[in-house]
């Protein structure tokens, strides 16, 4: 996060190596906590897509997306600081224009946000956030900042956050920022409002272990579910258990939600769990890892009660870039491996394969939750599986070239459901930050 870089180091001047690092902390006094500190990021990104959502027509596209943002950061001694950040996403080239929230946001506020620390105690402290600002917890399963699209997300609202001994709380109640198309037009989503409590610390029952606990609200005024329209006030209860040994990574979260849809009731659940395993000593110094993910998903379309599972507001590349649809009535199976390139190069070959949880439910986008293909027409649960490979490459500090290709086997559910075509998919961008 921008936002959480601590450019202090830059006071001394042997540590001031390159003509920006004078723009990364401007004093403002002898006290090293007054200072100004401006960035920027700006990312180049083609993208191409033959047979999206499986349909024959258009046959392919290819387009370009651009994105740039920029900061200022003003800290007013160690209790006070104003964060504001801009940010333009454009788009061109793509058949059928934008699409919408995700792709164009000509300029607009993206981040504007005061500082307070309104108690501190030694090592604990609790700090005030209001404005609009960017959050991500946890590893972005359920609240990220959508990086892997063109325009990243952003919340109006307030955040309180908390460090008590070994755990760190953070507590808030927001509303997501609407990214328009336009100058200056964003707002916050009257038709929804989110709140919640986020708590994580060391865990030393598990090996290098770390424990999250949460619980989240939603109230969305207006959303669709293959089931059908209604307002949905939606509840969400769970807890990560993560961490890594000198060859072991693991990360588990088990989750429960509850609620009303409608005039019924909400009743849904996920379990996630990812192992890594490295092998520093060999060539390459390969991470071999498995993800295996289940999302629940509606059972009865003719009874009041919604077993679909609401991501919230995910992290969109959690399988691909490719983003074709998202973790709601899902059940994935995903093995890779990492290698360790020269020149800071990393290579990541994977497979995945997908079943819906539920044969009475459909597939869901990742964007907006929105019905990408009904479960209405077919009885199959296989959706398909993709083969792919990523890589990316740490130029230096500041430079960052990535790419990523996938090829995507539509199964019975799609090919029952859809045209069925295979879809191929493509992303690479070069992404500069200071």
């Amino acid at each position: 996060m921008t936002y959480d870089e601590d450019n202090r180091y830059l006071r001394n001047p042997e540590c001031r190596t390159e003509f920006l690092d004078r723009l990364k902390y401007i004093p403002l006094g002898e006290n090293e906590n007054y200072y100004l500190s401006f960035g920027a990021s700006i990312r180049e990104r083609g993208e191409y897509y033959s047979n999206p959502n499986w349909a024959s027509r258009p046959p392919g596209d290819a387009y370009l997306l651009q994105r740039i943002y920029a900061h200022a950061d003003l800290h007013l001694g160690d209790r006070f600081r104003f964060f504001t950040e801009f940010g333009s996403s454009i788009e061109s080239g793509r058949k059928g224009g934008p699409r919408p929230s995700i792709d164009k946001n000509k300029l607009d506020v993206h981040q504007a946000f005061a500082d307070v620390v309104v108690w501190r105690s030694g090592k604990n402290s609790v700090m005030l956030r209001t404005g609009r600002q960017e959050m991500a917890f946890g590893d972005q399963s359920f609240v990220s900042t959508r990086d892997g699209r063109n325009a990243r997300r952003s919340f109006d609202g307030v955040r309180a956050t908390g460090k008590f001994g070994e755990w760190t709380t953070d507590a808030f109640a927001v509303r997501q920022s609407t990214s328009r198309p336009g100058f200056f037009d964003d707002a916050p989503d009257h038709t929804t409002s989110f709140w919640g409590l986020y708590a994580g610390r060391p865990f030393r029952t598990l090996p290098g272990g770390h424990v999250d606990v949460y619980y989240m609200g939603l109230d969305n005024k207006k959303v669709a579910y293959d089931q059908g329209i209604g307002r949905e006030q939606r509840e969400t209860a769970g807890a990560r258990l993560w961490g890594s040994t000198e060859h072991w990574d693991y990360n588990q979260e088990y989750t429960f939600q509850w609620g009303s849809f409608g005039s019924g009731d909400i009743r849904a659940w996920a379990v996630a769990a990812e192992t890594g395993y490295r092998l520093e000593q060999t060539l390459f110094k390969p991470r071999f890892s498995i993800k295996t993910d289940a999302y629940s998903g509606d059972h009865d379309r003719s009874d009041s009660t919604l077993n679909t599972f609401n991501a919230l507001y995910e992290r969109g590349p959690y399988f691909s870039y490719a983003e074709l649809f998202g973790k709601r009535n899902l059940m994935a199976l995903q093995p890779s491996v990492q290698l360790n390139l020269p020149l800071r190069i990393t290579l990541t070959p994977n497979a995945a394969f997908y079943w819906r949880e539920s044969t009475e439910d459909g597939l869901y986008s990742v964007a907006t939750g929105a019905i990408v293909v009904s479960g209405r027409k077919s009885n199959a649960r296989f959706i398909g599986s993709h083969v792919a490979t990523q890589l990316k490459w740490s130029v230096d500090r500041h430079t960052t070239v990535f790419a990523e290709y996938l090829h995507f086997f539509p199964g019975n559910f799609l090919k029952q459901s859809t045209a069925g075509r295979n879809t191929n998919y493509a992303t690479w961008w070069l992404e500069y930050r200071f």
